[in-house]
């Protein structure tokens, strides 16, 4: 008897875990097809970023594809490299893209002088995103080791032509020159030649020379500058206004990302290295500096925006301070991410 009760038990038993793997069987399949339909539901935003897989600052933007983040807001983000500057803008002008992501300066004037161009948000929110750096050997470690010596930026009318002579002239160190030299490699390689004392540099580039490459900073503009946007985020007018919820979604999206880099910095990182070419430990070292100086803090700073306006007056390109209340677009960020100027 017991041995027919167990033996009865044993094929009901089977029979149920047969019932229960063909309901996990298709409950695995339901969610690919619903994601298959969800996806078609999802609003299209292309979005221009400015040196993506080269700087750390655009992090959020991977952790937001990667985790998922874009979907959860109803938009699928197509992501196109940009050179930075106003080329990077201008394409929102001709409809090429709806969103943009390039220099503050370049955003700042693209949105004052083109009626289909609109700037709703800062990113990199920090003068430390940018920073100079010098061979150990140099003996240098502050800026008042730069009087007579020769500090290299990208170009002229850069973010790093005006934040090294602001910074300088700030600093109140004298007789400092300033040389063109380019992008952070070749700025970098001069300093090594001895052409120049001093780089600019940016993560992750700049925790790989300090690394492995007995690099030490010079000149953080931070330290003078503490209000700073790097980059301005603007949209294309006609596109904004018909896809509102989908623009506020991406903004979202990328504070629920920041959220979850401050959260979990070292998972942040190991997810940086299959989009950069840098190591966990690298990139770890970077998002924890950038997590210290607020750099990803994506409420509108008012005092930042400003700071660049007038940096812009001083630089000459522009004869007169603009409204950045007017300018700024509030309207497509979540509330809490708005700021009365």
């Amino acid at each position: 008897m017991d041995t027919q009760i167990r033996g009865f038990r044993s094929a009901k038993t089977w029979a149920v875990a047969g019932s229960l793997i063909l309901g996990c069987f298709m409950a695995a399949l339901a969610p690919a097809s619903a994601y298959a339909q969800d996806s078609s539901n999802l609003t299209k935003i292309r979005f221009v970023v400015s040196h993506r897989s080269a700087l750390l600052s655009t992090l959020p933007t991977y952790i937001a594809e990667d985790n998922g983040l874009f979907k959860k807001h109803g938009i699928s983000v197509e992501y196109i490299s940009g050179s930075g500057g106003g080329s990077t803008l201008r394409l929102l002008s001709t409809g090429d893209v709806d969103m943009a992501e390039g220099g503050t300066p370049a955003a700042i004037l693209a949105a004052h002088t083109d009626p289909n161009i609109e700037l709703v948000e800062g990113w990199a929110r920090s003068a430390s995103v940018m920073v100079w750096i010098a061979s150990k050997s140099s003996g240098i470690t502050s800026p008042e080791g730069l009087s007579g010596k020769k500090l290299g930026y990208s170009k002229a009318g850069s973010a790093s032509q005006w934040l090294a002579e602001e910074s300088i002239h700030r600093a109140g160190v004298k007789n400092v020159s300033f040389v063109s030299v380019g992008g952070m490699g070749d700025n970098w390689t001069a300093v090594k030649g001895g052409i120049i004392t001093a780089g600019w540099a940016m993560e992750p580039f700049l925790s790989e020379k300090i690394h492995n490459d007995n690099a030490v900073v010079v000149l953080d503009p931070s330290h003078y500058i503490k209000h700073y946007y790097l980059e301005g985020i603007a949209v294309n007018k006609k596109f904004a206004q018909k896809n509102t919820a989908a623009v506020k979604g991406l903004f979202m999206a990328l504070d629920e990302a920041v959220a979850f880099i401050k959260a979990n910095p070292e998972k942040a990182a190991e997810i940086g290295t299959r989009h950069y070419k840098s190591s966990k430990a690298v990139l770890l070292s970077g998002i924890k500096t950038y997590l210290k100086n607020d750099v990803w803090d994506m409420k509108i700073d008012t005092a930042a925006f400003n700071t660049v306006m007038k940096g812009m007056k001083d630089s000459g390109l522009i004869d007169k301070e603009i409204d950045m209340s007017k300018l700024v677009h509030q309207n497509y960020l979540p509330e809490h991410l708005r700021t009365p100027f």
